[in-house]
């Protein structure tokens, strides 16, 4: 068994602290280990200078300790003298004293040091001073002491209690007679304190004790030869690598000598000599060496050798069986500085076996700064191996030129299959400002599977660059690459792009082409925000064109640019002579997206003399739009007015009925009693008022109330007087359930930012928590039934869309001040205000489930406004709102009415 060698340096520090008044004094102890070992398999961790750093850092934790204990309260009261204290301090007394010379240390400069050297050396001289004021002592001069300090220091390397502190200080001084004293003692002490010596000469690279170290390296003690050894290889300098090299010890150390002989070399490598080490490290290549061994040497020898000799080493090494070594070339390459290395190691990339072709491969991908690119061409032509080609393919991602483009094209669509991906993948990865022109080049002049890589390439890459080329190509006269172009702008054009495309739609014949044409128009004007932007180029296309198949294919994708001018357009082109023009705006207007087209469409509906334009113009014009939730109640409430105004048929008028009792208005409820009279359409009116009663009386409790009793007067018929009933009863009691959960609420929202998710919205205050009369807001009265267990308002089913947040606001009367508890539910985020203060908020994600929540309110005499904001991420969206008294039970006293104190104008 090879023999153990210390290489740690313990620094240990005891103090005193005191514990209960009831347990005497006891030791507390704190301690720091130092580790100072050379790294076989790599560089050495030793630096000059390092171990009076360790120390340094070691007495600086023992500082912080010593600050840590002071806070505690450890210290005792200042001493007058702690020089004087410190000559009879011992482990159990209090700290205090070294606490003052700690501080007296930290807060002197160096240069003014001397005087706390000289008040530490005449304690530490004292035969009367105890060991554990000297272990301090010895700590501190480490720090403070100079030349003058050593003779005292070194006296106490004999001494078994004190040699290892008396070391560390001599190891961490700068003072050229520290050295000496170590080096002296070498051939004095024996055992251990000797194995400490021989470290700390080691940590301190003392040239001059490369010879006593010889000597001991054949000493009867095989944990001092091992030791010697160690220490030569860490001073590092020509002499002791020759010492250690001649050596002839035991087969028990001849692992150590080759770690001491790596250490050498990597000293002798960072100061330059770097023959010297690599006539090392190929020493160390003997397979009889230890595994790590010979992947140190390895490493070393790839960093040291000229490139010309280092190359083949490394070949061998990567297509070799021993996979620790084939690990190590592989990190030293991918690591090393070396680009002259680098590059001669990758120019041999073709001449290599495949394994190693794979594995190199593997860097070179991730490798901007290696010239390797012939090397991988050569392998991508030559290769039989479709992994090994399709790896170096995609090395041509970092390393392929503007000149290797048409190669990577042809491979893309080519078998085998990983091999095509691997060069579609190079395509689009490829950088410089030439690769985007050269898949132009190809759209123009390669083949067609050619050019369907290039334009799929292009559009992979977002080549913004490339789209004046592609332009131009796509007004080319050969239909087929027309197409392509067109297609590929679909995906990459904007709408700087929409004239040269309608041009192309209001020219070509060929209806694959114009299908093309018109699918990029739409693709285009789908991601434009600048709808006018849009717009200007299809109306100037519509107007220039003469045949009616131009126009009629130009007003087909006016819908979507949705502009005021593309309107107007259509708008005139209703009037149009040629009737399949005329056909095809009508269309149009009816795809129209959003309500601006209403006006139109109504009025069209009253003057048409084709039926079947009046019902396409309301059936699937205005009553599509009508269902947008995103419109105001207002808009949505006049669209139905409209339509009822403008059908000639029963049907249109019962979808728009059927509608209003979606629009909780009083408008909504007027029109829809107006309607009642029709003896047509007056089964379908009572069945919308009926609907519409709930969420209307929220707001107008009397107004739905009177509608309703008056309805009941009207009919005789049983199924209905059932239905006004319900309704009834679910009005008088529009408010609270008879659980307590708030079942009456206006609705505000939703509200959403760009780029902000559920969770960034939380606390960004939109208008409705502003204020309580914020004129931009739009309150809508929601309600669940008030037998629904849990009162559950879905968000989800009345305003759509993720990330976003809504508003739900009630009002709560009571006649006295009152506790309650508010138990809440909600999917996700919520937030609660009471009379404009905020006495809740969680912003989770989370689904919703009735009392979630729980949070104690006070309600004061009067109205009190309770507001919620409950946000969406994703998914399901719904609140629910439970009032109840601190045991749980319905608060009673309560009247829940959404109403403000003065009803909103009635739409």
């Amino acid at each position: 068994m090879k023999p153990r060698f210390p290489r740690l340096c313990d620094v240990v520090v005891l103090v005193s602290r005191p514990d209960r008044a009831t347990r005497p004094t006891r030791p507390f102890a704190a301690s720091c280990t130092i580790v100072d070992a050379p790294d076989v398999g790599g560089a050495s961790t030793a630096r000059p200078g390092r171990a009076a750093r360790l120390v340094a850092l070691a007495y600086g934790a023992v500082l912080g300790a010593v600050a840590v204990l002071g806070a505690l309260g450890v210290a005792a009261e200042p001493v007058e003298d702690p020089f004087q204290t410190l000559a009879a301090w011992d482990y159990g007394h209090s700290r205090q004293p070294l606490a003052q010379i700690e501080a007296l240390i930290r807060q002197t400069a160096p240069a003014d040091r001397q005087k706390i050297e000289t008040r530490l050396l005449e304690v530490l001289k004292s035969d009367q001073t105890p060991p554990a004021a000297k272990r301090s002592i010895c700590r501190w001069l480490a720090v403070v002491g100079s030349d003058a300090c050593v003779p005292a220091v070194a006296a106490l390397l004999a001494d078994p209690d004190l040699a290892h502190p008396a070391r560390m200080a001599l190891e961490s001084l700068a003072a050229p007679a520290a050295a000496t004293a170590l080096r002296d003692s070498l051939a004095t002490l024996r055992g251990d304190r000797l194995l400490g010596v021989l470290s700390s000469v080691g940590a301190r690279r003392d040239p001059l004790a490369v010879d006593a170290l010889a000597r001991l390296t054949s000493a009867d003690d095989a944990s001092v030869a091992c030791g010697a050894m160690v220490a030569l290889g860490q001073i590092g300098t020509d002499h002791a690598a020759r010492v250690l090299s001649g050596l002839q010890p035991p087969a028990a150390l001849r692992t150590a000598q080759a770690e001491a002989l790596v250490s050498a070399a990597h000293r002798l490598a960072s100061s330059d000599k770097r023959d010297a080490a690599a006539d090392i490290y190929q020493r160390l290549e003997d397979p009889s060496l230890p595994r790590p061994i010979r992947v140190a040497a390895l490493k070393g020898l790839l960093a040291t050798l000229p490139s010309a000799a280092a190359v083949p080493r490394f070949i061998t090494a990567v297509q070799g069986d021993d996979a620790a070594l084939r690990q190590a070339a592989l990190t030293t390459y991918a690591d090393a500085a070396n680009r002259p290395l680098k590059d001669a190691v990758a120019a041999q990339l073709p001449t290599m076996a495949p394994a190693g072709q794979r594995l190199l491969l593997a860097i070179l991908a991730d490798d901007p700064d290696v010239t390797c690119r012939s090397a991988v061409l050569h392998v991508v032509e030559s290769a039989t191996d479709a992994d090994i080609c399709a790896s170096a393919a995609r090395c041509l991602a970092l390393h392929g030129t503007a000149a290797d483009v048409a190669l990577m094209a042809r491979l893309a669509h080519a078998e085998p299959a990983n091999v095509a991906e691997a060069a579609r993948d190079a395509l689009a990865g490829m950088r410089g400002s030439e690769i985007d022109p050269a898949l132009v080049r190809i759209v123009a002049s390669g083949t067609e599977a050619d050019r369907t890589v290039a334009l799929d390439t292009l559009a992979a890459r977002r080549a913004e660059s490339a789209l004046p080329m592609l332009v131009d190509l796509a007004r080319s006269s050969d239909v087929a690459l027309a197409t392509q172009v067109v297609r590929a702008l679909s995906s990459l054009g904007n709408s700087g792009q929409l004239d040269a495309v309608a041009d192309v739609l209001v020219r070509t014949a060929d209806d694959g082409l114009r299908g093309a044409a018109a699918q990029a128009i739409r693709a285009i004007c789908s991601r434009t925000e600048d709808k006018a932007a849009a717009a200007a180029p299809l109306v100037a296309a519509l107007n220039r064109a003469a045949a009616p198949t131009a126009r009629i294919a130009i007003l087909q994708q006016l819908p979507y640019a949705a502009d005021e001018a593309a309107l107007k357009a259509v708008r005139d082109a209703l009037r149009q002579v040629d009737t399949a023009v005329a056909d095809a705006a009508v269309r149009a207007l009816v795809a129209w997206p959003n309500a601006a087209a209403v006006p139109a469409l109504i009025e069209l509906a009253k003057t048409t003399d084709q039926a079947s334009y009046g019902v396409l113009c309301l059936r699937d014009g205005c009553l599509r739009l009508a269902q947008q939730k995103t419109l105001p109640l207002a808009q949505r409430l006049e669209i139905y007015r409209g339509v009822l105004a403008a059908a000639r048929r029963p049907d249109e008028r019962r979808q728009a009925i059927a509608g209003l009792a979606d629009v909780p208005t009083i408008g909504a409820l007027d029109l829809l009693r107006a309607t009642v009279q029709d003896p047509e359409l007056r089964r379908e009116a009572m069945a919308a008022i009926v609907r519409l009663a709930r969420p209307l009386a929220a707001v107008y409790h009397e107004q739905t109330l009177a509608a309703l009793q008056e309805l009941k007067a009207q009919t005789d018929d049983e199924q209905v007087n059932r239905d006004l009933d319900a309704a009834i009863r679910a009005v008088e009691n529009v408010g609270q359930s008879p659980d307590g959960f708030i079942v009456a609420w206006l609705l505000a929202g939703p509200y959403a930012q760009p780029d902000k998710n559920g969770r960034e919205l939380f606390d960004i205050a939109f208008p409705p928590e502003q204020s309580e009369t914020a004129a931009d807001v739009e309150w809508r009265p929601v309600a669940v039934a008030a037998d629904r267990a849990s009162g559950l308002i879905e968000l989800n089913k009345i305003l759509d869309g993720n990330d976003r947040a809504a508003y739900l606001a009630t009002r709560l009367t009571v006649d006295r001040e009152l506790a309650a508890t508010l138990e809440l539910g909600s999917d996700d985020g919520v937030k609660v205000w009471l009379n404009g203060h905020v006495v809740h908020a969680n912003n989770a994600i989370r689904p919703c489930t009735p009392g979630q929540d729980k949070v104690a309110i006070k309600l004061r005499p009067g109205g009190n406004r309770l507001l919620l904001k409950v946000t969406q991420s994703g998914g399901e969206w719904s609140a629910c709102c439970r009032l109840t008294d601190a045991g749980g039970k319905p608060l009673d006293g309560v009247i829940v009415n959404p109403a403000p104190a003065a009803a909103p104008a009635a739409p």
